[in-house]
């Protein structure tokens, strides 16, 4: 209930913001039919988190593309206020007026533009591809894994969204497909109405499919999400380990915010030195530690990269490794920004992805012995 009620009160102040601004440069903004739009646009961002199951999906996704909408050209508007208020600031110094009517006019079309932009870019994604290459597999030994993360099926996401993934991940014609957690957006019951689980099914991966909670996979029932996603040949490993190939051990870890403790990660290190040991923990937090234990490979999503511009900014500092791939000691860290999408259907920032990850043996390679020198003397 505090989070509806925070939720109610950051909508309001800014629903407000945005109208008192905009109402000054397009006066159909104030009058009534438009006032009764705005505020039912408004209540809907709150009562879309709180609409009862039992009302008809296209009725409960229709309330959350709205919301979603919303929450974007809510935080767009802050932005063009601010922005705004700074260039009025710098001109008057130069004792220049800006007319308030063509900056805000300009501003909202550029607005619109830019969500409607991230909009397109939400349902564009692509294949990003690393190469890692390990002295612990043999020259001769060569995996294809693909690596997806933040899916996020529920009520915006759902049975086309989960097909059009599958359909992109057997293109690349994996070894191996680890997901790395937030595979539920928030409520289970929207994903059994849809079937968004059945096109996973369908994923081809010789070594199996296994994946490991996100935050949000925790929200609800997620016991029989978990016996769900095994009815679709989906493994979760939740402070678990599994060997396939006899080559690659596979672990999993519960969500950081469920428990930010290490001690399952040390403790399932054991046979580390064995196998090519790739760790799956949905929020990169935990990559010191990692490395520390002896993993080889660290996947994680979580972060979006911020989703919309320009929240990159705030990413970039809470983790060490927000996106990409980077080295910690002998451990590759690689960070997906994800599939899907949180909230608003808008992604400003990069591009959604799936991650082709071509892991490679090589040689090891030993110094060779210096050549003896013979002189011959005749």
């Amino acid at each position: 209930m505090s989070v509806i009620l925070f939720i109610s009160l950051i909508d309001f102040v800014l629903s407000s913001l945005a109208w008192v601004y905009y109402s000054h440069a397009f006066s159909f903004m104030r009058s009534a039919p438009f006032i009764a739009l705005y505020v039912l646009l408004m209540l809907n961002t709150v009562g879309s988190r709180v609409l009862p199951e039992s009302l008809p999906l296209p009725l409960l996704k229709l309330s959350a593309w709205l919301s979603g909408y919303w929450i974007a050209f809510l935080y767009y508007s802050l932005l063009l206020m601010v922005v705004h208020g700074i260039v009025y600031a710098v001109l008057r110094i130069f004792s220049f007026k800006l007319p308030f009517m063509q900056f805000a006019a300009a501003g909202a079309i550029v607005l619109a533009i830019f969500v409607a932009w991230g909009s397109w870019r939400a349902f564009s994604p692509v294949v990003r591809t690393e190469t890692v290459v390990t002295d612990k597999l043999s020259s001769d030994k060569q995996y294809k894994i693909v690596l997806v993360s933040d899916i996020h099926l529920g009520r915006e996401l759902g049975y086309d969204y989960s097909k059009g993934l599958v359909e992109l991940v057997n293109a690349q014609k994996p070894d191996l497909v680890l997901i790395a957690g937030d595979i539920m957006d928030e409520r289970l019951q929207y994903i059994i109405e849809e079937d968004s689980l059945a096109p996973l099914k369908e994923l081809q991966a010789p070594l199996g499919v296994y994946g490991a909670y996100g935050n949000h996979d925790y929200l609800d029932r997620p016991d029989e999400l978990r016996a769900l996603l095994a009815g679709n040949n989906i493994s979760i490993l939740t402070d678990e380990s599994t060997v396939v190939d006899d080559k690659l051990k596979i672990t999993g870890l519960h969500d950081y915010r469920v428990s930010t403790s290490i001690v399952p990660l040390q403790a399932l290190s054991v046979d580390n030195d064995k196998y090519y040991s790739i760790l799956i923990d949905h929020q990169p937090r935990r990559m010191d530690a990692a490395a520390e234990a002896g993993y080889d490979m660290y996947l994680a999503g979580h972060t979006h990269t911020g989703q919309m511009f320009p929240n990159r900014l705030v990413t970039q500092r809470m983790y060490k490794l927000d996106y990409g791939l980077a080295r910690f000691g002998d451990l590759t860290a690689v960070v997906s920004n994800g599939y899907g999408f949180w909230g608003p259907p808008v992604r400003t920032e990069l591009k959604p992805e799936i991650v082709v990850i071509n892991l490679q043996g090589e040689i090891n390679k030993k110094p060779s012995a210096q050549p003896k020198v013979f002189f011959v003397c005749f």
